[in-house]
């Protein structure tokens, strides 16, 4: 079953694999509780599968304002969330760029790392641009809780770049660090699997599990909420579809985060989400509604941990969440299919 956190219920039969470290099974009473499940304590964490491009030259602010939907005014020094479109205004890759004083550094899912590289180097031209992988020099690391404001004070000293991550509230610091040194910020805690199931609780997508590459359109995916979206600079690629689709006002289809539970489980009060197994499925599958045939899917999966994230269409998100409160018998529920 796949429980929205006030959104959608997915009901399947489900297998567990363990997960990278135990954490205990976390149990809110309201679906909004899980977004600050993880925000009272001070913890970091080093970020795997992230890939580095170093961007430098005499014309890299203007390039790179060009390539990408947000504005570089926007990094004011330090750093901004962004994305990488087509030419159609689909998604390449959501990516972080931050300033380094000579230059600049995007950092993107290190699964289309090399494709947004050769992105970079089709449309230099004639631009006084260099690009050059870093990934193996530097690490990116995040760090968030009561203590992330003093870090804060200290980033600079610690990090060859930093950036608040202000995705969803509270989530803390972004911070690139040499691999010659490991970040070790006192009085917090090292927990790296925790990331990434926080980062799901508060609805935040990241990477190509949840910008699917040559698929995914950036409203869709909440790169707008997560103001990774400029509505007011010059031209980009993939502007044209991002501003007609902002101006229209219609989004039939959001990144939401989900609950799983096996077949017959329910919907449970209070809402549980038990951190020691992930559920065998594989991101992009198709989500279904439990006896409804349909053309085409409602829904599809993007990340999957012990929580995830799925593209669900709002009006039968609304349609779920109205159910909760009601007394009817032909409820909506819905179903993924198992992996490939």
């Amino acid at each position: 079953m796949l429980r929205g956190l006030g959104a959608v219920s997915i009901s399947r039969s489900l297998s567990a694999v363990p997960f990278q470290r135990r954490l205990s099974t976390i149990t809110v009473q309201r679906p909004t509780d899980f977004e600050r499940v993880f925000d009272d304590h001070d913890q970091y964490a080093a970020l795997e599968g992230r890939a580095l491009l170093e961007v430098g030259g005499a014309d890299a602010t203007d390039f790179l304002q060009g390539m990408q939907c947000n504005d570089m005014a926007q990094i004011a020094g330090r750093g901004m969330l962004t994305g990488f479109l087509t030419p159609q205004g689909r998604m390449v890759a959501d990516a972080f760029v931050y300033a380094t004083g000579g230059g600049y550094m995007v950092e993107v899912d290190a699964r289309v790392g090399a494709h947004v590289q050769r992105l970079l180097a089709f449309y230099r031209l004639r631009a006084r641009v260099t690009v050059r992988d870093v990934s193996a020099e530097h690490q990116v690391w995040s760090a968030w809780g009561p203590g992330s404001a003093g870090l804060a004070r200290d980033a600079s000293s610690l990090a060859h770049a930093w950036t608040y991550d202000r995705r969803a509230p509270n989530m803390g610091l972004r911070l690139v660090v040499p691999r010659t040194r490991e970040l070790a910020p006192a009085g917090f805690a090292r927990h790296d699997p925790v990331y990434r199931l926080r980062r799901i609780l508060k609805g935040v997508g990241e990477g190509a599990d949840d910008f699917a590459r040559d698929a995914a359109v950036p409203l869709e995916c909440n790169l707008d909420i997560m103001q990774g979206v400029h509505f007011g600079k010059g031209c980009y690629v993939g502007q044209e579809l991002t501003i007609r689709t902002h101006h229209r006002g219609v989004v039939r289809k959001r990144l939401v985060p989900v609950l799983y539970s096996r077949a017959g489980d329910g919907t449970a009060t209070p809402l549980r989400v038990d951190c020691a197994w992930t559920p065998e499925l594989r991101p992009h599958a198709d989500v279904g509604r439990v006896g409804v045939a349909a053309r085409r899917a409602p829904g599809r999966l993007a990340s999957v941990a012990s929580a995830g994230l799925a593209l669900m269409r709002l009006e039968l998100v609304a349609q779920y969440e109205a159910q909760q409160h009601a007394d009817t018998a032909d409820k909506i529920a819905f179903s993924a299919t198992d992996a490939a």
